[in-house]
Formats: C-alpha cells, sequence, structure tokens
C-alpha cells in the first residue's frame, strides 16, 4: 500500500508528501500486475481529500486563499474598509473576476475622501484587467466606479482624440437623459470640453452621397444648412432645418452592419448613439440610408423620396 507523510500542523506550508514503495517506482505503474487497483485509486483520493482538508486551514492562518475562497470573501465583505483591506492584501493575485465584484460591492458602501487612494490603485489594477472582461464584469466595473464618484482621479488629458471624444457621448448620455441623477457624474467643465473639443475636431468632410442628396433637397426644402454644427452636443449634422429643427442624416455603408440572414442591413452603434442624442436634444432625425438613395434612379423620385420624409417629420 501506498504511504502518506500527512499535512503538518496549522500554520506552516509544508507540500503534501506522496511515496511509492519500490515496486511502483520508475514507470509509475505497478510491476505486480495483481496489486488491486482500487486500493490504490482509493489511497489517491485519500491524499487529495486531506489536501483539500488542510487548505483552509491554511487560509485562515496565512492569510493565503485561492480564487474561490477570495470571490466568498469580497461577497462576505461587509464595509468600505473591508474591501479594501481585501484588495490591498491579495492585488497581485487579483483576476478580472475579483475586480467586478469588488467594484460591485463597493458601489453600494459609503465612499469618503479618505479611501480615494486606494481606489485610485484599484482602478490602476482593474485597468490591467479590462481586456479580460466579458460585457456582465464590465458593466459591473463601470456601475461600482460611477457610484463610487471618483471624478478626481479621472484625467483625460493624456488620453488618444478618439477617447476623449467617447468620453463626451458618456457625458452627453449623462446630461441629456439622466437628468439630476447623472449630474452627479460629470467631470468638471474644463475637462468636458476638452472631450467635446476632440470630438468637433474629428468631424468627417461631406461625401458624394450627401452632396447628392443635398442638390435634391436644394430643389424641395428652402433654409436648410450643411454640415450644420450642433452647438448643445457637438456633432455635426450632414443636413439640418434649423427653424423646424429637423436633421437629415445621409448613411453611407459605414453607419450600417453587414446584412443579416434576410439580407436586412441594420445601423451600428455610433449611428444609434447619435440619433438617440440627438433626439435628446431637441431634434427630430430622418435617415436617408445609401442603398434606399441608390435604389431612387431620377430627379424626381429623389425629390419625391426627401419631401415625404420631410413632412412626415414636422
Amino acid at each position: 500500500m501506498p504511504r502518506h507523510s500527512y499535512p503538518p500542523p496549522h500554520g506552516t506550508h509544508q507540500q503534501l508528501q506522496y511515496s511509492l514503495p519500490p515496486e511502483h517506482s520508475g514507470s509509475g505503474r505497478p510491476r505486480d500486475e495483481s496489486l488491486d487497483h482500487s486500493s490504490w485509486r482509493r489511497d489517491e483520493q485519500q491524499s487529495s481529500d486531506a489536501r483539500i482538508r488542510v487548505e483552509p486551514s491554511r487560509s485562515a492562518a496565512g492569510g493565503q486563499c485561492n480564487a474561490k475562497q477570495l470571490n466568498n470573501r469580497i461577497s462576505d465583505a461587509s464595509g468600505t474598509e473591508e474591501l479594501l483591506t481585501l484588495f490591498a492584501a491579495h492585488s497581485t493575485g487579483l483576476d478580472h473576476i475579483h475586480a467586478g465584484n469588488l467594484w460591485n460591492k463597493l458601489g453600494k458602501q459609503n465612499i469618503e475622501r479618505r479611501h480615494e487612494e486606494q481606489l485610485e490603485q484599484l482602478v490602476r489594477r482593474t485597468l490591467d484587467l479590462v481586456s479580460s472582461c466579458e460585457a456582465r464584469t464590465l458593466s459591473n466595473i463601470a456601475h461600482g466606479v460611477a457610484k463610487c464618484r471618483l471624478p478626481a482621479s479621472v484625467d483625460p488629458s493624456g488620453w488618444s482624440s478618439e477617447h476623449h471624444s467617447q468620453l463626451h457621448q458618456w457625458q452627453l448620455w449623462l446630461s441629456l437623459e439622466r437628468g439630476e441623477d447623472g449630474q452627479q457624474y460629470l467631470l468638471p467643465d474644463s475637462q468636458r470640453q476638452l472631450c467635446r473639443d476632440a470630438m468637433v475636431a474629428n468631424l468627417a468632410r461631406p461625401s458624394g452621397l450627401q452632396r447628392s442628396v443635398a442638390a435634391a433637397l436644394t430643389s424641395v426644402q428652402h433654409g436648410f444648412e450643411e454640415e450644420c454644427l450642433e452647438p448643445l452636443t457637438g456633432y455635426s449634422l450632414d443636413l439640418a432645418i434649423p427653424s423646424t429643427r429637423i436633421a437629415i442624416e445621409v448613411d453611407g455603408p459605414f453607419h450600417f452592419l453587414l446584412p443579416d440572414g434576410r439580407g436586412v442591413r441594420r445601423p451600428n452603434g455610433p449611428t444609434l448613439l447619435k440619433r438617440r442624442l440627438l433626439a435628446a436634444a431637441g431634434w427630430r432625425v430622418i435617415s436617408v440610408p445609401f442603398f434606399e438613395w441608390d435604389a431612387l434612379p431620377t430627379a424626381s423620385e429623389r425629390q419625391t423620396y426627401l419631401e415625404r420624409a420631410v413632412a412626415l417629420s414636422e
């Protein structure tokens, strides 16, 4: 039978030993084929059980714990101090799931200014793990960070122009759709202006498709503007009728996803977000998809198309 060296007393970190008698050495299988293999498997199971039994003791004495135990500790933590203490003790072994759970719990706690330094450390550690996060974990992290109200920790000055633009869109959503509840999460005015300026600087030039629509609109609608900068949002409107607050967006191929199984092309995320934020700012948005426009061969048909679209929006 195999001989075991059983675990040392609690508080030590010596590895569990497993030794075999001489007849089992070398190839790892018994030379005596008549040996009862069931007893060998039973002994291996006992060895495994011994490892499992000592793990919680080592965890309790030495402060170390595995991933599952750390998740349990985070779930059982009763306040900000305990959560931040857990982070400080296990920061190097923290994974994306732990980070999501920590932020989810911290978002429900009372955060004070004295916690900011540790929270900033958690932000930096979380950024290292973001690439491993799934949508639900990212949602927990974003919600927790927002609830902790850490505007002092956000410095967009070193970000790319694209990052500034995306942050500006999020700030628009807070201010236009979240009302008073969203105001508390807005960046300081100087940082918001920095983000808005980045989006305005990245405005695209008019396309041939847009010029074609503008030419047709000239025959049916007076007083419209091309590439109109919308002051509240910073968006550029392809064509706008300010007197009635109608925005005409000329949507080329890059505004759509690839066709689905039925051949339907749906607007992509940035396009839908722009329409939604413009609507929240008080504009009625008309979309002119490229595939509908290209299907109208004559000038008369295109003019009729625009007349109907504008009439339905007024």
